[in-house]
């Protein structure tokens, strides 16, 4: 639910304004048992041709395969690391991405128990630690720290009461109130902030699935519908009573997901352009007359907002439809199975492992972490910066800051030269192309700014009184944001993770500690080694200032067009072509892999790895087999069923294994260095390459 975790910067972002190009992100958090599926998963290849098994799946690794370069070079890379390796326990895939981020959760939770680490920041980090980790004082609770907030809602007779209801703060807080509201970058002017308006999310995660329910959508159903009735349960209500809660939460949330865009349709980039609504605080008022919108905002500080972008107009008009008496019942069943679900990770232990429990039956994981290692994330979700900054204090990361800049500057460098030769660009683009390159702030490591903690006391509280005093510093930070400048020394994802991203408001490549380690980075590395890792996620990252979403903001992060017709035309005419290509890709029995969804991410995909290999021809003798296999290696992944047609439905990522095979198919060195030829299955014509840049 929307108050479970929290983005770690002033100046949130959603999801579509970053380029998140490197970790497989998953965006429901459950499925279930695909039984219609089968065991192996095959993916049939673009005109014809034998296709390449879905290596990401264990099921389809077997004993004594016969591997080739020219047949599928993912496998032929990664085939005894393929056979031999398991998922761990309580994770739902595994590969270079989760080792490196093990290796950094291990280093940041020793911190907990580093005596010498002192300071406000330390006690911070200890005292939110110890509050998880104190499951006596929880299992006493038990649920009843949320019986009150159940009985508020139960209570609600008329609209009138809901709307004083939804507008308390305290009364309210944490109830999903149909609106959420942050602050964020103008995508008009992105040194301004702007009230940003949206839907607080849906049970079925995408709205598509209210109109015609997938696979996914059935299950994630029943997963929310068997941990919803087990938290009601506990407070008292009965199996019959707290099932019809859900089913009347669901018929109430098909209401208002039928005005809304669906996954594929937040995926497409058109997506930005029909979002980018600016309306007044009166006129946006005007769209939900019988909705208390401007009451809502102003409760929770945001009065004085001048300007307010709201996503989907279509969305509150429809709100106010149905804000009405007859919707009552639907309405409260709506906010009450939306707050316990999400309760369920702060109350008592058997709570928190039926919700475990029921995600790991759906995502095909099994086992669950050491409960320090929850402890962990939660102090990681919530105090992002202060965990980072005793992690710094403890870890010295100034000499890998140093060297990484310096290679993203050459990678910078070589997409100069490489917009300068890109023959279908005019030269009234290719201007505006290089400006905006040539400002692409480049971020590496860790921030030079920090939100200011200080204020801040968790000593002696409560795991849920932790989380409140958080969420309502959270509150003022954002609200105090209301109508200002654009701070851009603030980053956006917390640096420990294992990531890497693009922010196209303020044209910056961001690329984070937690991702230099591993087989991404390290400081032996040889060259070939260096620009198959971390050297093809820098690229990889500032090709997506050129994507087809990134290529919509210019120089200065405004979302403005900055090509003329005739070049942008044949630019999403190259972006539809490689979306076509990944469009005659089939998976999942007759389930086609979706082009237009993944063309961003497979575009950054080609032009950063283009970007090394043009590097690649400056230095003598260079290895380029070592360089292609270890790309291969970074996307070597094992993955459960169900994770993987999630992924493939909701994810804006191809599937890794593609990510390796359809990525260096494109390039001339991996034919001349493989000896592939005409007939094998890693052969692509020329004439069918699908590189936009």
């Amino acid at each position: 639910m929307d108050e479970e975790k929290k983005t770690r910067k002033p100046g949130k972002a959603k999801k579509w304004l970053i380029g998140i190009g490197i970790v497989l992100l998953v965006l429901v958090l459950a499925a279930g048992a695909f039984l219609l599926f089968g065991q192996q998963l095959m993916m049939g290849k673009p005109g014809g041709g034998e296709p390449w098994a879905d290596t990401d799946l264990q099921a389809n690794i077997k004993a004594g395969m016969s591997t080739s370069p020219a047949e599928d070079f993912h496998l032929f890379v990664n085939y005894d690391w393929l056979s031999t390796s398991e998922i761990p326990a309580g994770y739902t895939s595994c590969g270079p991405f989760l080792d490196v981020q093990l290796e950094t959760d291990a280093k940041a939770r020793a911190l907990f128990e580093d005596e010498e680490l002192e300071g406000h920041n330390a006690d911070l980090i200890r005292d939110f630690y110890a509050a998880y980790l104190d499951w006596d004082a929880r299992n006493a609770a038990g649920v009843e720290p949320i019986r009150p907030t159940v009985e508020a809602i139960e209570a609600l007779t008329s609209i009138e009461e809901l709307s004083d209801f939804l507008c308390d703060r305290e009364r309210s807080y944490q109830v999903p109130r149909f609106v959420s509201m942050e602050n964020t970058a103008s995508l008009n002017d992105a040194t301004r902030y702007i009230l940003d308006l949206s839907d607080s999310g849906f049970l079925l995660q995408d709205p598509g699935e209210y109109v015609n329910k997938s696979v996914v959508g059935r299950l994630l159903s029943d997963v929310y519908k068997k941990g919803s009735t087990a938290m009601l349960e506990k407070l008292g209500y009965s199996k019959q009573e707290a099932e019809k809660r859900f089913d009347e939460a669901i018929a109430f949330e098909a209401k208002l997901a039928a005005v809304c865009m669906t996954a594929d349709e937040q995926m497409s980039p058109d997506y930005l352009q029909k979002i980018n609504n600016e309306y007044s605080m009166a006129d946006a008022a005007a769209l939900a007359p019988n909705f208390p919108l401007e009451r809502l905002i102003s409760s929770y500080g945001y009065g004085e907002a001048e300007k307010l972008l709201v996503e989907e107009p279509a969305y509150l008009e429809k709100l106010s439809e149905v804000f009405t008496e007859e919707n009552l019942p639907g309405m409260k069943s709506c906010m009450l199975i939306k707050y316990v679900i999400g309760q369920s990770n702060y109350v008592d232990q058997d709570s928190f492992n039926t919700m475990l429990d029921l995600q790991n039956a759906a995502m095909g994981s099994q086992g669950k972490l050491s409960d320090e290692e929850y402890a962990y994330q939660f102090v990681s979700s919530w105090l992002a910066e202060p965990l980072e900054r005793c992690y710094l204090e403890r870890y010295d990361a100034g000499k890998v800051k140093e060297r990484i800049t310096g290679v993203c500057e050459d990678v910078l460098a070589y997409y100069r030269q490489m917009l300068a030769e890109t023959d279908w660009l005019s030269d009234a683009t290719r201007e505006a192309a290089l400006e905006k390159l040539d400002r692409i702030t480049v971020n590496v490591a860790y921030p030079e700014k920090w939100k200011d903690y200080s204020d801040v006391d968790l000593s002696g509280l409560s795991l849920r009184e932790c989380v409140k005093t958080l969420s309502e510093y959270e509150l003022e930070q954002d609200v105090a944001l209301t109508n200002q400048p654009v701070d851009r020394g603030y980053w956006l994802m917390s640096t420990l993770e294992c990531n890497a991203y693009y922010n196209p408001q303020d044209n910056s490549i961001n690329i984070l500690l937690g991702i230099l380690g591993g087989d991404f980075y390290r400081d032996d590395m040889r060259d070939e080694e260096l620009y198959g890792g971390i050297g093809a996620v820098i690229g990889h990252e500032i090709s997506h200032a050129f994507d087809t979403n990134g290529a919509q903001f210019d120089a200065n992060g405004d979302l403005r067009n900055w090509w003329t017709e005739e070049d942008y035309s044949a630019f999403t005419a190259r972006a539809e072509r490689l979306a076509a290509y990944y469009d005659g890709i089939k998976a999942f029995g007759s389930t086609m892999v979706k082009g237009s969804n993944i063309q961003t991410e497979a575009i950054a995909d080609m032009a950063g790895l283009k970007c090394m290999l043009g590097i690649a021809k400056t230095v003598p003798d260079f290895d380029y087999e070592l360089f292609f296999r270890q790309y291969a290696k970074l996307w070597r992944t094992l993955t459960s069923q169900q994770s993987e047609y999630i992924s493939l439905q909701y994810d804006s990522h191809p599937l890794s294994y593609l990510r390796t095979n359809v990525t260096v198919q494109q390039f001339e060195e991996f034919y001349e260095t493989f000896g592939i030829q005409p007939g094998d299955r890693m052969y692509l014509a020329p004439e069918n390459r699908i590189c936009v840049w």
